[in-house]
């Protein structure tokens, strides 16, 4: 019999969200064990910013699974690693726990700031960190995101009640940006503009992303994807809706 992968995904996803967003164990995660650790990271939680439920993906460990597994499988001290979307910190520490190069942080919220941070200096990370959005083209200054009381929901495409005015960088503004070889992206839909704009990165060897598909239609994702083949990146791992592409040269 033939099993077609929507049908994989509907007896998954259930299974997948009993784990991930359990209300019972982000009560215990919440309250009793509080700090996040994964192997040799640890990692302090903003309270007030996740819903109790979301604290059950730290109990299981289910917490950027998809990017945590690439990262793990690919990452090495080959890769100088610029991290666009930082969260909490815990890509960011793995990414320097597996190259122990100085990575570059981006990271918009402002309200998780301090949690990053200290997650980026107690996990022993060597950083320079920015809370600007990061652009390719010099032609704003600034962009409008919109904020979720969940920050794991902040997206440029995500409408909400609370846009923020957000300052841009420019990349040749940022000292040493072109020695980095490695870009990782978790922000929410901004994908779409590091992968339009590739041709500016013209250093970037390794693409690591999380393509965020209730943001974009099967056509934009093909798009996306063939600007990548255009460019001479090639997918070599994936996990879910995380990928990990290299330029071959």
């Amino acid at each position: 019999m033939k099993v077609f992968p929507g049908c994989i995904k509907i007896v998954l996803l259930p299974i997948y969200y009993l784990f991930h967003k359990n209300i019972f164990f982000g009560l215990i995660q919440k309250y009793i064990i509080k700090k996040f650790y994964y192997k040799n990271l640890k990692l302090e939680i903003p309270i007030k910013l996740l819903p109790t439920s979301n604290y059950s993906s730290f109990f299981f460990k289910t917490y950027e699974y998809n990017d945590r597994k690439l990262i793990e499988r690919n990452v090495s001290k080959i890769n100088k690693c610029i991290i666009i979307g930082a969260g909490i910190g815990f890509i960011p520490c793995l990414a320097y726990s597996k190259s122990k190069n100085k990575i570059l942080v981006f990271e918009i919220d402002k309200r998780i700031k301090k949690d990053l941070l200290r997650n980026l200096r107690e996990n022993k990370c060597i950083f320079d960190f920015y809370d600007k959005n990061l652009v390719l083209e010099k032609n704003k200054k600034n962009d409008f995101f919109y904020f979720d009381n969940n920050f794991l929901n902040n997206s440029k495409y995500r409408i909400t009640d609370k846009k923020i005015k957000i300052s841009n960088i420019f990349s040749k503004k940022i000292k040493e940006f072109q020695d980095y070889n490695t870009i990782i992206i978790d922000a929410e839909g901004i994908e779409e503009y590091f992968i339009k704009n590739i041709k500016y990165l013209k250093k970037i060897k390794y693409l690591f992303f999380e393509l965020h598909y209730d943001l974009f239609n099967r056509k934009k994702i093909t798009n996306l994807k063939k600007i990548l083949e255009k460019n001479k990146f090639k997918l070599l791992d994936q996990c879910f809706n995380s990928f990990y592409y290299k330029k071959i040269i």
